[in-house]
């Protein structure tokens, strides 16, 4: 269904289908049962049986006018052939613009009328007032007449014109029908005498509100049409809100004041229909403000329901990105991790130390840009294919020239692979653009800068191997840019190399050198921090 916004009105409200097609059903019934008793007087006042069988009102109340009767039936009638929008037939489509033209031709007759009334106060004219219809017939038929067309336009802007015209006129007829009850004829005049007669102000009444719900789902109905609290308001009380400032004239009635009722009239129907247009608004607003505080809500418990679903999966996700995994059969070696994420997400740090079958350890250390599960899979995913070609028997070097040759979308990876002769202490050494791998010796500590660059960045990129040797008491340091960076520095050295002086100054067995490493990075990360220390033992 159609939504309908006026910046003058408040936020954007939806429309519930289901009311907008009762509005809809009650405006087609309105403007039939308008088109019947627009009809009924006509024949009325030609027809005397029919005339004293129709409800006359007060006996102080004129009847209506041949030619008022006429121009109520005619615009009732055009009302009724152009009110239904929907319909897309060709045989339709004439009747809906012979109802356009009814509805024309009665709103250059009101604005004959008016303008009668209008001259003849100044005397340029001289006829029977008591033979034409009312000044109020005129205003009415010419505000329908120009309502009709503006309601079956594309455009919402022309809507809200023709609504507020239907809507003036309504306000308009409920007053002066009000006072008629209330046996006050002079709300019957508007300006001008004679006043309008029971009967046309009864059909006027009838027909505005058939024209006001020809588009009950657009311009200013659409609040109506809304499914909340403040649309059911408005479609209960809005009508009562129109009528409320005819108060305002039985109480000046009370005090005689000549002509100056008229203006009271007129400023009881204008306010009457800014009280409507802003309560329009108020209502809005409630329905748009529970609207965006229902869905708040809904999606705070979608996050609940997916967050307890995806606790489980994140927490596994978590473990898999570091394993340790050494046969008992080799001795003399011990190794430790050490994992920070950034701020608690589940990051693109992953690291694996594995047995091979060929009895060396391969070491795997793999650094993904990005945060959360799709970093963290691809990661693993890196680093798996990268100790599988360990396990085929492939070099360090061969292996990160194999990843790079398969690629992994648009990602960009760092990492570095170590081959362990545990026997031997002869340890291979190749890095794809990751921070520089440390040896720290007994009496100095060595850095083993990048052997290529970054996976992924270029498919035919080409990588090498430094080979070094494990002595006891020596140590395989390797961490991630969150630990420390090439691109930044303390005192006066980068960071990888002020981390290798404080290991070799302070370090010891494998769990104090990665306590040393993590510590030596930010507490609150806004990078992953991943630690790997292979430790020979003395």
């Amino acid at each position: 269904m159609a939504e309908f916004d006026v910046a003058a009105l408040g936020p954007k409200t939806r429309i519930d289908p289901r009311v907008e097609v009762r509005m809809a059903i009650f405006g087609r019934v309105m403007r039939w049962i308008a088109a019947a008793f627009s009809f009924a007087i006509l024949l009325g006042a030609w027809i005397a049986p029919i005339g004293e069988a129709l409800p006359e009102g007060p006996v102080f109340v004129r009847k209506i006018t041949p030619t008022g009767a006429m121009g109520l039936a005619v615009m009732s009638v055009g009302a009724l052939f152009a009110g239904d929008v929907r319909r897309t037939a060709s045989s339709s489509v004439v009747w809906r613009r012979l109802g356009l033209v009814l509805t024309s031709i009665t709103a250059t007759f009101g604005l004959y009328v008016m303008m009668f009334f209008i001259t003849n106060r100044t005397g340029q004219w001289n006829a029977n007032l008591g033979a034409m219809p009312a000044f109020a017939v005129g205003l009415s038929l010419f505000a329908l007449g120009i309502a009709v067309p503006l309601m079956v336009s594309r455009k919402e802007a022309r809507v809200v014109a023709g609504q507020v015209a239907a809507l003036l006129i309504f306000s308009l007829s409920g007053v002066i029908f009000l006072g008629y009850l209330f046996g006050d004829p002079s709300l019957g005049r508007l300006f001008q005498r004679p006043e309008i007669s029971y009967q046309a102000v009864l059909g006027a009444l009838l027909t505005a509100l058939g024209v006001v719900l020809i588009r009950p789902g657009s311009g200013l109905m659409s609040t109506a049409s809304s499914p909340g609290a403040g649309g059911r308001l408005l479609r209960r009380y809005g009508p009562l809100v129109l009528l409320a400032p005819a108060i305002l004239l039985f109480v000046t009635e009370a005090i005689p004041a000549g002509d100056r009722i008229d203006a009271v009239a007129f400023v009881s129907v204008v306010s009457g229909l800014f009280l409507l247009i802003l309560m329009g608004a108020l209502v809005r607003v409630i329905d748009v403000t529970a609207i965006e505080a229902s869905t708040a809500g809904a999606q705070a418990e979608r996050a609940k329901v997916g967050l307890e679903q995806e606790a489980p999966l994140t927490s596994k996700l978590a473990d898999a990105l570091h394993l340790v995994d050494v046969s008992d059969g080799v001795e003399g070696w011990e190794v430790v991790t050490r994992y920070r994420p950034a701020h608690g997400v589940v990051a693109g740090d992953t690291s694996a130390v594995r047995s091979m079958p060929d009895d060396t350890i391969g070491v795997v250390l793999v650094d993904v840009t990005g945060h959360g599960a799709e970093p963290a899979v691809r990661a693993i995913r890196i680093r798996d294919l990268l100790l599988h070609s360990l396990a085929l028997g492939q070099n360090p070097a061969d292996c990160l020239g194999f990843i790079g040759w398969a690629g992994a979308d648009d990602v960009l990876a760092s990492g570095v692979v170590v081959r362990l002769d545990p026997a031997t202490g002869r340890a291979i050494v190749a890095s794809a653009g990751h921070p520089p791998t440390i040896h720290i010796g007994t009496q100095k500590a060595e850095l083993i800068e990048p052997t290529g660059p970054l996976l992924y960045l270029d498919p035919q990129s080409v990588y090498t191997h430094a080979e070094i040797d494990l002595a006891p008491g020596d140590a395989l340091v390797l961490y991630s840019d969150g630990v420390a960076d090439v691109q930044r520095s303390r005192d006066g050295l980068s960071e990888p190399e002020a981390l290798a002086d404080m290991l070799l100054a302070e370090g010891g067995l494998a769990e104090r050198s990665a306590d040393l490493v993590l510590g030596f990075g930010d507490p609150d990360p806004e990078d992953d921090q991943t630690v790997v220390v292979i430790y020979r033992n003395s």
